[in-house]
């Protein structure tokens, strides 16, 4: 938390997305307070460790909660109003790699859930575990499986661009 914090004081974001936060029913919002930030947040919702998504706005933007209709399990959204009068979703989301958690079909949700907002304004952050898409070309490498094309497809198809195209570490900062 305290390499957060740091970070927040000297970059001054106006949004910040974390997955992996491994927040649970236990741990309570002030725990995670930053100060001038409105905090969303989604823990996992099974009875297992783990995962989970924060979201944190500047207070300023006046953020307001989102349900997105959809079955992907590791998501929060919020709108703001942007100055030219429309809103912007924005989202952070976390599909996991292991079926053991959320089954099969957790690649499908999270495409069904890219469809519902795709023709919104949109900004989603997130950790969607498909280690075999080269971003930098926007094409899957060898060894890819059918659900790693498949949500590369999805993205093309919904005119969705990924603006990072490498791991970001502690160094990156």
């Amino acid at each position: 938390m305290d390499f957060l914090s740091a970070n927040v004081r000297v970059l001054d974001p106006d949004i910040i997305g974390i997955t992996e936060s491994w927040m649970d029913e236990t741990i309570s919002d002030a725990e995670m307070f930053m100060e001038g930030y409105d905090l969303f947040r989604c823990d996992r919702p099974v009875k297992m460790r783990g995962e989970g998504v924060l979201l944190c706005v500047k207070k300023e933007l006046q953020a307001v909660k989102v349900d997105v209709i959809r079955d992907f399990p590791e998501q929060v959204w919020c709108k703001i109003c942007v100055d030219s009068g429309y809103d912007l979703l924005i989202g952070v989301c976390y599909r996991t790699p292991t079926e053991q958690v959320f089954g099969k079909d957790n690649h499908s949700k999270l495409r069904d859930m890219l469809s519902d907002v795709s023709d919104m304004n949109f900004i989603l952050m997130g950790d969607f575990n498909y280690r075999h898409i080269d971003w930098s070309i926007g094409a899957c490498q060898s060894g890819a499986t059918e659900e790693c094309r498949l949500f590369l497809e999805c993205l093309q198809d919904g005119f969705v661009t990924q603006h990072v195209t490498s791991k970001m570490t502690e160094r990156s900062l």
